[in-house]
Order: structure tokens, then C-alpha cells, then sequence
């Protein structure tokens, strides 16, 4: 897990262009049929074309931006972030991208420049001190940087980017009780559930389950638990061999239509482990009527497990 947080915070050559990550993208044609483009060839037909059209929709010209940064085409955006600067009516998402696409083209003086505007039109948010904290982590800036994540942190502790960079931050300064001391300050902020939950993996890691338990317990007991917490938790529980306790922590607080599928597909792995037919039937009929087209399949084969299970029961 730190190695993958410390890759957020890795310091990059500022000389040096974003890596090219794919020599050909996939584009498509006009019968719908995915084709493989040399960069230059799909940055010259598809993006410059997408850019102009999208010139005046804030929305669409900050996902195309937004995907083409993905690709590694910063150095292609500087003019059409800019201009999201200009149109759109949410400035930390348009200050945020411009920032990003400054830094990642070797330009973090003027990407500083963007960021502290956007602080200075809407006050600090989590999401600008924490592109702020990679401008001062890529000038090696170590204190800087963790005085910037940490506030980022303390304005919304559930800030994935913040929390994961600050965490990666400490580990390079002081090491994992760095890290470690990083996470438990965080897991005492309101309402912070992240922290609980990354703290709650650690201890699951290290084979102290009752400690995982009592993290999880403070995360269940708020008013509004996250879906994002209880596909983490249920995940991690899992992983470890603990599906029983998925089944008891999760169930009587997942509600589909509030916390999402996925946390509901590992609630219904953990009936199916531990043969909980009933529960993971009932399970079953309230995830149906709400699931997208897509995870259709994935619950019918459920339902063709459980049915076995009910086979396998009666001619025991």
C-alpha cells in the first residue's frame, strides 16, 4: 500500500515531458468500430477537434481534458485549461486541472500561480492544497509539502489524494511509525472514516483483529456510513479470511440504493462463503431492481450458487 501512496508523491524531472504511456490510442470509427491511432495521428484528428469542439461546454472540454491528461498530453492542454479557467462556473475544478496540466507540463512556478488564484477566489479546499503539496514535493520541499497535506487533511480527512499523499509524505520522512502516527492523528478528525478504515487494514495486516474490529465499529457507528467504507471494509475482511464478520458488520447497515454494488457483491461472496442462503437471497431481491444492465449477469450467477446451496441442503 505505501509504495502505491508514495507513487503520488514521487518527484518528476520538471525538463522533462509527461511520459508517453501507449505508442497508438484507441479511437473509433464512424461505424462504431474501435481502431488504434499513432499518437500524433489522434492528437492532430481526434483531441484538437474535440477541444474546438468543446471550446464553450465546461463539462465536456474538462473530460476531454481530463482523458487526454490520462494519455499524456499535458503539454496539448495548456490552452484549453486555461480557457476552462475562463467558462467554468466551478472554479476549484478548473483551477485544480489547469494546475495539473501546468505541473505536469515542467511549468510549477506557473502551476503555483493557478492554484494560490483559485485559493485566493474560494478560499483554501482540500483539493487545491493538495496539487499545491505537489508543487513543493516536486522542489523537494519535504515540510512544505506535509504542512500543506496535513491542512488539505484537516479540511475533509476523506479526501483520498490528501490523506494517501500526506501518509506517503510521512513515510519518507520518518518511516512507517511516521506514517502510522500520520494515520491515527487522522482517524481522529470529525467525521473521518478513510483514516479508520486504512488504520483498520494495518491492524488486520499485522493479525490484530479485535484493534480492525473497534476501528471498524467507530466507522459503522456514524449516521451516514459511506459506501466507499463498506466496499473497503467488506474487501479487506475478506482478503483476510474473515467473511463471517462481513456478514455481521456490513449486512444490517448496507443499503443498495445508498451505498452502491459493489459493497453488495462482497456482502453477497461472504453469505455464499459462509453459506448464509437466506440472508444472501434476501440480498439478492433487494439488489435487483436497482442494479445497472451490466452486473445483471454477475447477480444471476449468484442466484444459480445459492440455488445450489439449497440442492446441496436437501439431499444432506
Amino acid at each position: 500500500m505505501l509504495q502505491r501512496l508514495l507513487a503520488a508523491f514521487r518527484p518528476r524531472n520538471p525538463a522533462a515531458p509527461a511520459p508517453a504511456t501507449h505508442d497508438a490510442i484507441a479511437a473509433y470509427d464512424d461505424q462504431g468500430r474501435q481502431v488504434m491511432m499513432p499518437r500524433a495521428e489522434w492528437r492532430d484528428k481526434v483531441l484538437h477537434p474535440q477541444l474546438k469542439q468543446h471550446w464553450n461546454t465546461p463539462d465536456a472540454l474538462y473530460g476531454t481534458i481530463q482523458s487526454a491528461l490520462s494519455d499524456g498530453f499535458a503539454r496539448e492542454l495548456m490552452t484549453a485549461a486555461a480557457r476552462l479557467v475562463e467558462i467554468d462556473d466551478r472554479p476549484e475544478r478548473s483551477h485544480v486541472t489547469h494546475g495539473i496540466v501546468l505541473l505536469e507540463s515542467g511549468r510549477p512556478d506557473e502551476a503555483e500561480a493557478v492554484l494560490q488564484a483559485g485559493i485566493r477566489l474560494i478560499g483554501e479546499t482540500a483539493a487545491l492544497l493538495t496539487n499545491l503539496a505537489k508543487v513543493t514535493h516536486d522542489r523537494g520541499d519535504t515540510a512544505a509539502t506535509s504542512d500543506l497535506l496535513r491542512r488539505a487533511v484537516r479540511l475533509d480527512p476523506n479526501f483520498e489524494h490528501a490523506l494517501s499523499g500526506w501518509l506517503a509524505v510521512e513515510r519518507e520522512r520518518a518511516g512507517e511509525a511516521g506514517s502510522l502516527a500520520a494515520l491515527r492523528e487522522a482517524c481522529g478528525m470529525p467525521n473521518s472514516w478513510r483514516a479508520r478504515v486504512l488504520l483498520a487494514r494495518h491492524h488486520l495486516a499485522a493479525g490484530d483483529l479485535p484493534a480492525a474490529r473497534e476501528q471498524y465499529t467507530a466507522v459503522l457507528a456514524a449516521a451516514d456510513v459511506d459506501g466507499g467504507a463498506l466496499m473497503t471494509m467488506s474487501a479487506d475482511l475478506a482478503r483476510h479470511g474473515h467473511t463471517g464478520l462481513i456478514v455481521m458488520l456490513v449486512g444490517p447497515v448496507y443499503e443498495p440504493a445508498k451505498h452502491g454494488p459493489q459493497a453488495g457483491f462482497n456482502l453477497l461472496r461472504a453469505c455464499l462463503e459462509t453459506e448464509r442462503v437466506t440472508e444472501g437471497e434476501a440480498l439478492l431481491a433487494r439488489l435487483r431492481p436497482l442494479a445497472p444492465p451490466s452486473f445483471t449477469r454477475h447477480l444471476d450467477e449468484f442466484q444459480r450458487a445459492f440455488r445450489r446451496l439449497h440442492a446441496t441442503e436437501a439431499h444432506a
